[in-house]
C-alpha cells in the first residue's frame, strides 16, 4: 500500500495521512476466510484485474521513477497465467 501512496503522490494525487492505516484497518476487519475478486478469478482461471491494479501501479511507478517491487513482482509472477486465460500473445500489450 505504501507503493500505491508513493505512486499516487508522484502523479499529483494527495491521499490522506491515514490512507494506509485506514485501508489496513478495513482489511483487518474482514473475516479470515475472505478472498478478493482477483484471487477468486485467478483460482478459477478467469481474467482478473491484474493489469488494471498491479500492472498500473508498476507502470506508473516506473514512469515516475518510483520503485514498486511488490506490485512488479505480483504482476510479473501472475502475468503468464493472465496471458494464458486471456489468450494474449507474448507481443501484445496488456488490454
Amino acid at each position: 500500500m505504501r507503493e500505491i501512496v508513493a505512486v499516487a503522490q508522484a502523479c499529483g494525487i494527495t491521499l490522506g495521512e491515514d490512507a494506509v492505516a485506514a485501508a489496513l484497518a478495513q482489511l483487518d476487519a474482514l473475516p479470515y476466510e475472505t478472498t478478493t475478486s482477483m484471487q477468486r478469478d485467478i483460482i478459477a482461471s478467469r481474467p482478473s484485474e491484474l493489469d488494471a491494479q498491479n500492472g498500473t501501479v508498476a507502470r506508473l511507478g516506473a514512469a515516475a521513477g518510483i520503485l514498486t517491487p511488490l506490485h512488479t513482482f505480483i504482476y510479473s509472477t501472475l502475468l503468464p497465467q493472465e496471458r494464458m486465460v486471456r489468450n494474449w500473445r507474448l507481443d501484445e500489450q496488456s488490454q
